[in-house]
């Protein structure tokens, strides 16, 4: 059933129903726009419950799930490392990640200490962006 502010009532019967993108009126029996294609009947499907909702609405009239979530691939996680720098940098724990980098507790075998090491990013770099963390990580030693 359309919202109210969708009808056209003539009569105290529906004929018409404007179209939500462009406002044309189009005859009530039609599933698309004949103005700009767009949808006109289109219900949602609760992905929980599978109530059938008006497109209008964020949220199962049903069961209150959300019907705007995006829907994403389960990512598989990757394999935690355990060693860098050829096993100099054990890993101990994994400390945090942010938007270019992910922090690790290690021991330093060569110095017998427990150092942050910083594993930065790079699958989204650029060609040069890329040559210059390298060039900055071999300036560090």
């Amino acid at each position: 059933m359309l919202p109210e502010h969708r009808r056209l009532y003539i009569g105290g019967r529906v004929t018409l129903m404007k179209c939500p993108k462009c406002q044309a009126d189009n005859p009530d029996s039609v599933k698309f726009c004949g103005e700009c294609g767009q949808p006109l009947h289109a219900d949602l499907a609760c992905p929980s419950c599978g109530h059938k909702n008006p497109s209008s609405i964020k949220f199962c009239h049903e069961c209150g799930h959300s019907l705007v979530e995006p829907v994403t691939e389960t990512a598989q996680p990757s394999p935690k490392p355990t060693s860098f720098a050829g096993g100099r940098y054990q890993v101990k724990k994994f400390l945090g990640e942010g938007g270019k980098k992910k922090v690790y507790l290690t021991h330093d075998t060569l110095l017998d200490r427990d150092v942050a090491f910083a594993l930065i990013k790079t699958e989204k770099l650029d060609d040069a962006t890329r040559a210059r963390v390298n060039h900055e990580a071999r300036a560090m030693g």
